[in-house]
């Protein structure tokens, strides 16, 4: 089982920008967690959605810069990459076409979210358009989705499309209840997750936690399929 080099594509670590760290103090506590979890990069993906906070590229980058800067003087060696999770609506098409959004690394994929309510018509348009400008939607904990999830061969569908599906490491743990739990399960077995993110909010309860994740994985799936949720693919992108 590997222990250490996985990557967190899912994060809101860097400080001030949404709802998730507050300040430099907390993300470098957030880092010293990640670093123990054996989380070798992070993907910070702040909010893009109305209410949450709409950081610009520039934005996101010095934001990055300061807190990669910060980590280096206390000693935590955790690689740190751009992105955002945008709340899907029309403006965030209109920035993928003027080449303005933040996608996951130097990739074309780009971390998308909805409500939690959302049609299961409204969500496979939003990846047939965001397909059209030339992006691939990672679909961010897609097990929140309940109408989404409740059909398996429209998961299937979405995946054959050119979307990405990822999963909170939190969910496959039993830590978001038992039924989610059991519905993620049923989507490892089926083959329908491309990668694990932790969804970090905090260096509390909502941490960087992925090491009992990462275990249950390898104790569950062959070794390569473990290795491909939990680095391979993401690694790819970066």
């Amino acid at each position: 089982m590997k222990g250490y080099g996985y990557i967190d594509i899912h994060s809101h670590i860097l400080p001030g920008l949404d709802d998730g760290s507050q300040d430099m103090e907390q993300s470098l506590d957030m880092l010293r967690i990640a670093r123990e979890q054996g989380i070798e990069t992070i993907v910070a993906t702040p909010h893009n959605m109305p209410g949450k906070g709409c950081p610009d590229r520039q934005l996101v980058q010095e934001a990055l810069r300061r807190l990669q800067t910060a980590a280096g003087e206390k000693g935590i060696s955790v690689r740190l990459c751009p992105g955002c999770e945008y709340y899907f609506r029309e403006e965030v098409l209109e920035m993928l076409e003027a080449g303005e959004g933040i996608t996951l690394g130097s990739s074309d994929c780009v971390l998308v979210e909805f409500g939690v309510s959302e049609e299961k018509r409204y969500i496979r348009n939003a990846v047939r358009a965001i397909l059209g400008t030339g992006h691939y939607p990672v679909i961010a904990h897609v097990e929140r989705y309940e109408k989404l999830t409740d059909d398996m061969e429209l998961l299937a569908d979405i995946r054959k499309m050119g979307a990405f599906l990822q999963v909170n490491a939190s969910s496959v743990t039993g830590k978001n209840g038992r039924k989610t739990k059991e519905k993620v399960k049923k989507m490892l077995k089926s083959g329908l997750v491309d990668v694990i993110g932790t969804d970090a909010h905090s260096d509390g309860r909502r941490g960087p936690y992925l090491k009992e994740c990462a275990t249950y994985l390898y104790r569950k799936y062959p070794s390569d399929h473990a290795d491909s949720l939990l680095y391979g693919t993401a690694e790819k992108w970066l």
